[in-house]
């Protein structure tokens, strides 16, 4: 019985041996692998202009220009360059008069700001808002919204608008 008992636990310890490099080999490249994935570096350096080919489109009535992002001066939001929502208005050149405006966002994906908060254009950001907004990178090729000094308290998910690489800000006269 000793024999046979020896026998499985060798057989146990090869089939161990066989199976454990097979483990270790079929991992692949780790982290290195998706590194490109994963944007690592949400932003640029902050009070440089911001770099890359991220868009918005700025609308005001019949009128639509697509924004760059390229070249706005960036601010500190979390240690990283984000780009002032007031600046991208700014640059866009649709309005000399962007007090007058509340801002309508809609993602990529279809989120429209306006809609989640039932069609209360009073609920939407003013222009005092849009100077504590930002835009900032979580992934490549992507852009979100985040807010500082906001006052809409624990509602500020809804403000959150992900997916604006492309997206839209409107304009709309409360």
């Amino acid at each position: 019985m000793t024999s046979k008992r020896s026998f499985t636990d060798c057989l146990r310890y090869l089939a161990l041996l066989l199976i454990l490099p097979w483990l270790v080999l079929s991992c692949g490249d780790g982290w290195d692998a998706y590194r490109e994935a994963y944007n690592v570096d949400p932003g640029g350096t902050p009070g440089e202009p911001w770099e890359g080919d991220e868009t918005v489109f700025i609308k005001l009535g019949a009128t639509e220009i697509e924004t760059p992002l390229a070249g706005i001066i960036t601010s500190e939001v979390e240690g990283v360059g984000a780009v002032r929502l007031s600046d991208l208005i700014d640059a866009s050149q649709i309005t000399t008069n962007p007090e007058a405006f509340r801002y309508d966002l809609t993602a990529t994906d279809g989120y429209n700001l306006l809609s989640k908060r039932g069609g209360d254009l009073a609920e939407l950001p003013n222009w005092e808002n849009m100077q504590n907004g930002f835009l900032y990178s979580p992934a490549p090729d992507d852009l979100e919204t985040t807010w500082q000094n906001h006052p809409w308290g624990s509602a500020i998910s809804a403000y959150n608008v992900k997916l604006m690489n492309g997206g839209l800000i409107e304009l709309l006269t409360p």
